[in-house]
């Protein structure tokens, strides 16, 4: 069995590229990421929005992938932005980034623990092994 996601017509169809369920299977192998942000390897935080959410990115990927998953296995993202201003370049990160497979999908604006964060995501992935 495979992880499918569903658009069910009895609700608005996405506003953009995630989906409204995603159905992961009895038996499936889960992670939780802790909540990422735009830090490289070694601490540092990279610049601006749109360098801080694809090194977000990069960082979910890395965690993933160091444990066999990849993006196809997310299932549910959690951005946490502080600026509205700033959802469209969340649009273009999660198409660079996710490509097909689109996991369900929440967007908050809010303050975030450090002022020089411009955005955080929580993940969850799964995968059937």
């Amino acid at each position: 069995m495979t992880i499918t996601r569903h658009n069910p017509n009895t609700v608005a169809a996405p506003a953009n590229l995630y989906s409204q369920v995603v159905e992961v299977p009895p038996g499936a192998r889960w992670l939780y990421l802790a909540g990422q942000v735009g830090s490289l390897p070694d601490g540092s935080m990279t610049e601006g929005f749109q360098e801080q959410h694809r090194q977000t990115w990069r960082n979910v990927i890395a965690i993933l992938n160091h444990r066999g998953m990849g993006v196809e296995d997310i299932v549910k993202v959690v951005v946490y932005a502080r600026n509205e201003e700033d959802v469209q370049y969340l649009r273009e990160g999660r198409a660079e980034f996710v490509g097909e497979f689109h996991p369900a999908s929440t967007w908050c604006v809010t303050g975030l623990a450090k002022s020089q964060w411009l955005v955080e995501m929580d993940v969850v992935a799964a995968k059937v092994d």
